[in-house]
């Protein structure tokens, strides 16, 4: 589920709890006793979400940098061969031994 969707589905329990809540046949007291019980767990539940998804995204971006890191040290060491052999190319021509 992407973020807006998942902020939607917890805004819409949230909603939808408190509502069936605030209809049901007891007292102010109760209800808003229940509505505020109903609301903290939600809210720690979202909270937990959030904290999840953070650490998803964090270990994600790091293998992005690892991967990242490994193709441009790659990509250096590729450049550093290629380099190499047209120094060796130049030299040879320089000294008349390749044309």
């Amino acid at each position: 589920m992407k973020g807006s969707n998942v902020a939607a589905f917890l805004i819409g329990a949230i909603a939808g709890g408190v509502t069936a809540l605030l209809y049901a046949p007891q007292s102010g007291k109760k209800t808003r006793k229940q509505v505020r019980e109903f609301v903290n767990e939600e809210m720690g539940q979202a909270g937990e979400f959030v904290e999840r998804a953070a650490e998803k995204a964090k270990n994600a971006m790091s293998r992005g940098v690892r991967q990242v890191q490994q193709g441009v040290s790659q990509a250096h060491e590729h450049v550093d061969n290629e380099m190499a052999g047209a120094k060796a190319d130049l030299c040879e021509c320089a000294n008349g031994r390749k044309e």
